[in-house]
């Protein structure tokens, strides 16, 4: 069992959550590792539309192949050994790849009627643009073989791992959220309803982030829990923290040691790694100024 004290809010993920988590992040990681890779392949290797509509379908499809075969690894570690790849693409991944779909309807819009002209050569922004857009359906493609894994599983009687998180989970879930965010829920049921929410579905990552903002991070439980299922909150903290400091500054505050301690009790609310790093850039602010 896994345990997060979400500001009073005890999550606990069991075995099953946990293998699931490591499954998903698993094919996260991998999905942007391959989608950076094809957008830095394709943007170094293209330099007109004709290119990109004559090689990026094959292009992408070793990607997602690469995915396929993380796929049966990744089944093969749960003892299941009796689906290969062209069997698990065949039963398994129908719903969930749109890649050559999405190519093609890409395709037919925007680079065939283009890719013969003479200053095609000339579009590179518009290739870039191209090159990036299916990139993220190299993303999605390769993340989303995560919820065919689960499914085959799941179909071949493993019970040690849950599964994907429903469309009815779901939409509890942000219905809770929703009312949770109105102020809808009384003070004694706020503990509750965040522990409903996270356990109905714990991937929400605006969930987390509305909590840092509104209710603080003291002890660093939601960044912990945000890092768990693959996020890194840290960027929004740091977010919030520029965003503070500018605050501060449009009130005009004379006093430097004024400033620097409301910014120290604010990164300590919301749970900053580095608050040492906004401290300077106060004094390096006033410094100037005064020079």
């Amino acid at each position: 069992m896994i345990t997060f004290d979400i500001n009073g809010a005890i999550v606990e993920f069991d075995e099953k959550m946990d293998n699931y988590n490591t499954v998903r992040t698993l094919f996260k990681l991998y999905a942007k590792r391959a989608s950076k890779s094809f957008e830095v392949d394709c943007m170094t290797n293209m330099q007109n539309i004709k290119q990109v509509s004559d090689k990026c379908l094959d292009i992408g499809n070793e990607y997602i192949e690469g995915g396929l075969k993380k796929a049966i690894e990744t089944m093969v570690s749960f003892d299941i050994i009796t689906i290969d790849i062209e069997m698990f693409k065949n039963n398994y991944c129908d719903k969930y790849l749109n890649y050559d779909r999405l190519f093609n309807n890409l395709n037919k819009d925007k680079l065939i009627n283009n890719k013969n002209k003479k200053n095609n050569y000339l579009k590179f922004y518009d290739v870039k643009s191209i090159i990036k857009q299916l990139s993220s359906y190299i993303y999605d493609d390769c993340f989303n073989i995560h919820y065919a894994v689960i499914d085959a599983l799941i179909e071949n009687n493993i019970t040690t791992i849950s599964s994907s998180i429903d469309e009815d989970s779901k939409q509890k879930a942000s219905a809770l959220f929703n009312n949770y965010k109105d102020g809808f829920i009384t003070r004694p049921d706020e503990c509750r309803v965040v522990k409903q929410i996270i356990k109905l579905d714990p991937y929400r990552e605006d969930v987390y982030k509305f909590l840092i903002k509104e209710d603080g991070d003291f002890s660093k439980e939601i960044e912990k829990i945000t890092k768990y299922l693959g996020y890194n909150i840290r960027d929004y903290k740091s977010a919030l923290m520029n965003s503070y400091i500018e605050e501060l500054l449009k009130e005009d505050i004379c006093d430097v040691e004024i400033v620097q301690e409301k910014v120290s009790k604010y990164g300590k609310y919301i749970g900053c790694s580095n608050c040492s790093k906004y401290l300077s850039r106060i004094d390096a602010i006033y410094t100037f100024e005064n020079a």
